[in-house]
């Protein structure tokens, strides 16, 4: 049986320890910011709730992943609403200081429809659909900063996929 070896535990400390101190010490470029709004998806004519982050890789590059559930409309008994989520790709041009910003919007899409309809009359008769579908996201949006910790933004966006859509995208974030 071989013996522990406390001088290569002791190189293996200090190896962490300094690779501790670099990632803790370093400040990072990443900030991050959350929020939320209220958009329109023009197929079901109906309004969603939004929930998004936005990563700043750099000062010019951010990624933002979102869900948005569309609530969609009820006439006739029809009903259809979309679960969407968007991880988006963000180029930031700085047009008016540091306070308004505008940017083209690239990214993927995972979007859930669920369709139903219910009848009433001599008999009660329901159904429900469901599917999905992955598609690309295509826009522009703006972002206007109140302060350093505050700004509100617009997105209105082209989705490419099965279900073809325009989706108009508006509310607000909280920089932590």
């Amino acid at each position: 049986m071989k013996l522990l070896n406390f001088k290569s535990f002791n190189n293996t400390k200090n190896l962490l320890m300094y690779a501790a101190i670099l990632l803790f010490g370093l400040q990072t470029q990443a900030q991050i910011a959350l929020g939320g709004g209220l958009a329109y998806n023009e197929k079901v004519s109906g309004p969603g709730i939004t929930l998004k982050a936005e990563f700043n890789i750099t000062e010019q590059i951010a990624i933002a992943p979102g869900g948005t559930y569309f609530f969609g409309n009820s006439l006739y008994g029809y009903n259809q609403n979309i679960l969407a989520v968007d991880v988006n790709a963000h180029y930031f041009f700085n047009i008016i200081d540091d306070k308004l910003k505008i940017y083209p919007l690239l990214g993927v899409n995972y979007s859930n429809y669920k369709t139903g309809a219910y009848y009433y009359g001599y008999y009660y008769d329901t159904y429900e659909v469901s599917d999905n579908a992955f598609g690309a996201n295509i826009g522009a949006g703006g972002k206007w900063a109140f302060s350093e910790k505050l700004s509100v933004y617009l997105e209105p966006k082209y989705i490419v996929s099965d279900f073809e859509q325009i989706v108009v995208n508006a509310g607000i974030l909280f920089q932590i």
